[in-house]
């Protein structure tokens, strides 16, 4: 046997130097994906296997048809008598069939009801058969016999019968809630009378009837001398559907949340989407309770699927339960942890029966009709199909190593294939080749974006079963050169934080701030790009300049971390440039690894010159208004504003073009006073410029 310690410490060694390999080989960290819980290998596809909620994944034991001779939608019940006779009762033909211990099957009885949704037989082997819609209990000695009713009521149903020490019968019925006692000589009464519509499961132990009903589900003690009843727990769930007894004084309780299946029909659809048209996260889902000799209640297991509609006890395994509407069976102990044992081909599990030699465990479904033997063997073959996994880009593929337990007969075998879409599809390579090596198995499929593993597990001990507790897959993405999505340049400084910290790994895209701050020197310029990589990783920037008609490009700045550089511009001549960032991923990738891009900015101007005013001339008119003109000029950008003062002005007032608008590098400036006082007088013209220069002129006339 390959122990699960061995496997361990073979994967270890292999993992650690496969990753220090990888690391040095790429420079681009080892992602590694890991697999070894419930919730992992339930998202992935499996066949013939069987998992726990630890995570341990074995192949199914073999699920039979024991019975299908039948054309009926339900099998709702199942009894044995002292001979081995395993007797089924039907629906929506009301019929019962009796299946021998060799196998043979016959029509027990035509019942004119449309349902047999309970079964008893006493020590001499008398049949007893609750039936649905009239609420019927017949009692049949054998097949020829026509039968003798025992309880006509006003009730639609007898869901649960069964008898006490000294050969009482109970039934559990509906819609009137009520317990009937039914004695050996045929004289019946009402037990107990609920405040509920259907008592749906009956329980016998040590003289106490236990009940769970439908509609609060409650469940009950009752005395089966005189019918008190006390109720032992509201569990809150809508139907208690299976009461069994357990080991040391343990009963346990299966409820429903949903409607079960009815008699006279197929199971209602499921209820209505939530909003979105996805099911309300607040569905309460179908539970099994432990009741303790003490009366202490709690919640052992709460059930994946929505109904749990059927239970027995097992002196190794625990509980059995089948659930709907997937037809699964699970094996849960008193510790709550459980096994999916396997699937039948029907919707609904309503029935199990443990033979009384034990060598056999029936299932009764609904949708269709059927019975299931599950056997103690394996079978021979499982597999389980991963999910596909999302390594983001482009990879390369390490090993597969695998944690499991080996037992001599049996082997656990491997594939993998990968391809670039969500969804495996034909343009995915096909499966590898299957290796069964213990150590860890290089991958052989092709670099992709995404990648799925296959188990198979097999055995020709059919007593025995591989383990797979743990799958993991080694990777490396293939370094893809960052990307650029802007380059900005604008007058101002700086944001006060532009990037991250030194040594803090940066998210895949960053940028500076949309809105960012235009204040600062009028020199000062700033320069901010965004950037992704798909790879996350560390990157380094360099920035240069040049003049829109130089060839030659400058060095701003190097080996910037953060995505931004301000600097003074005063060093650089008035004229149109370009800023060009240049981005590396060498920080985080070995030189022959490495990736670096590029990107320009959009022309922008410097323009440091203030304009100049000149030529201001002041012509007098007869009326003591003067005729001011000037001219107003600047080599690089278009004057924009201008304004004046004359004397001691408390404010600036504009003065206008002779044209009216500001719209070229060198504009003559025309002001009509008003009338001043006779003497001399000093004008204060202020011009500004498009790149916010201010040149400023004063004449005495």
């Amino acid at each position: 046997m390959i122990t699960l310690y061995r496997a361990f410490c073979v994967f270890s060694v292999v993992l650690i130097f496969f990753a220090a390999h990888l690391l040095s080989a790429f420079g681009v960290t080892t992602q590694i994906w890991e697999q070894q819980h419930q919730k992992d290998f339930e998202s992935g596809k499996p066949e013939n296997v069987s998992l726990s909620s630890k995570g341990d994944l074995m192949l199914s034991p073999k699920l039979d048809a024991f019975f299908e001779d039948t054309k009926e939608i339900y099998i709702w019940c199942l009894a044995e008598d002292s001979k081995g006779n395993i007797y089924a009762g039907t629906g929506n033909g009301g019929k019962i069939y009796q299946i021998t211990p060799d196998g043979q099957s016959s029509l027990f009885y035509d019942s004119p009801e449309v349902s047999i949704l309970a079964l008893a037989i006493d020590p001499s082997d008398n049949v007893y058969a609750g039936t649905a819609p009239d609420g019927l209990i017949y009692k049949l000695a054998d097949s020829s016999t026509p039968p003798t009713t025992i309880l006509s009521s006003e009730e639609k149903y007898v869901w649960a019968m069964t008898f006490d020490d000294v050969g009482n019968l109970y039934a559990a019925t509906g819609t009137g809630g009520k317990i009937y006692k039914i004695t050996p000589d045929g004289q019946n009464s009402v037990l107990f009378d609920s405040d509920e519509r259907n008592i749906s499961s009956l329980l016998y132990r040590e003289g106490i009837l236990y009940a769970g009903s439908d509609g609060k589900g409650t469940i009950y003690s009752v005395k089966t001398e005189d019918g008190t009843a006390a109720v032992i727990y509201q569990t809150g769930q809508k139907e208690v559907r299976r009461l069994v007894t357990g080991a040391e004084g343990l009963i346990y309780a299966g409820t429903v949340t949903t409607a079960a299946p009815q008699p006279g029909g197929p199971p209602p659809p499921p209820g209505p989407p939530g909003p979105g048209g996805r099911n309300s996260p607040e569905k309460k889902k179908s539970k099994v309770y432990k009741i303790q000799s003490d009366g202490i209640v709690s919640v052992m297991w709460e059930a994946p699927d929505p109904l749990i509609l059927a239970m027995a006890s097992d002196s190794e395994e625990g509980l059995y339960i089948g659930t709907g509407d997937s037809g699964k069976i699970y094996t849960v102990n008193t510790d709550g942890d459980s096994v999916l044992k396997g699937k039948c081909d029907a919707t609904q599990i309503v029935a199990i029966h443990r033979t009384a030699n034990s060598d056999r465990l029936l299932f009764a479904t609904g949708n269709p009709g059927r019975i299931f033997e599950l056997k103690s063997d394996y079978r021979a073959e499982g597999t389980i199909e991963s999910k596909a996994h999302d390594t983001k880009v482009v990879s390369r593929w390490g090993k597969l190593a695998w944690e499991g337990v080996i037992p001599e007969g049996t082997t656990i075998a491997f594939a993998t294939r990968t391809g670039n879409t969500e969804k495996p599809n034909s343009t995915w390579s096909e499966w590898s080749e299957e290796l069964t090596a213990a150590e860890a198995l290089q991958i052989t499929s092709p670099p992709a974006r995404y990648i799925q593993w296959r188990a198979k597990l097999t055995t020709s001990a059919v007593a025995e079963t591989p383990i797979l507790k743990k799958v993991t897959v080694a990777s490396v993405q293939s370094n893809t050169e960052p990307r650029f999505t802007s380059v900005e340049v604008r007058r101002g400084d700086a944001p006060e934080s532009s990037g991250p910290p030194e040594g803090v790994r940066r998210p895949r895209e960053r940028g500076a701030s949309s809105n960012p701050n235009p204040g600062g020197d009028r020199t000062k310029y700033t320069a901010s790009w965004k950037v992704k990589d798909d790879n996350n990783d560390t990157l380094q920037f360099d920035v240069y300049y040049k003049g829109i008609d130089e060839t030659n490009w400058k060095l701003l700045k190097k080996e910037l971390k953060q995505n931004s550089h301000g600097w003074d511009s005063t060093s650089m001549s008035d004229g149109r440039y370009v800023i060009k960032v240049m981005a590396t991923d060498k920080l985080s990738n070995p030189p022959n690894f490495a990736k670096s891009t590029e990107k320009i900015s959009d022309p922008f101007d410097i323009d440091n010159s203030q304009p100049t005013v000149a030529d201001i001339t002041a012509t007098a008119n007869e009326d003591q208004t003067y005729q001011i003109s000037c001219t107003a000029a600047d080599t690089s950008s278009l004057i924009q504003k201008a304004v004046y003062k004359i004397d001691n002005d408390e404010h600036w007032q504009v003065i206008f073009p002779d044209d009216g608008i500001f719209d070229s590098k060198s504009e003559t400036l025309l002001l009509q006073t008003n009338s001043l006082p006779v003497g001399e007088h000093t004008i204060t013209i202020r011009v500004t410029d498009a790149a916010g220069n201010t040149g400023v002129g004063r004449a005495t006339f």
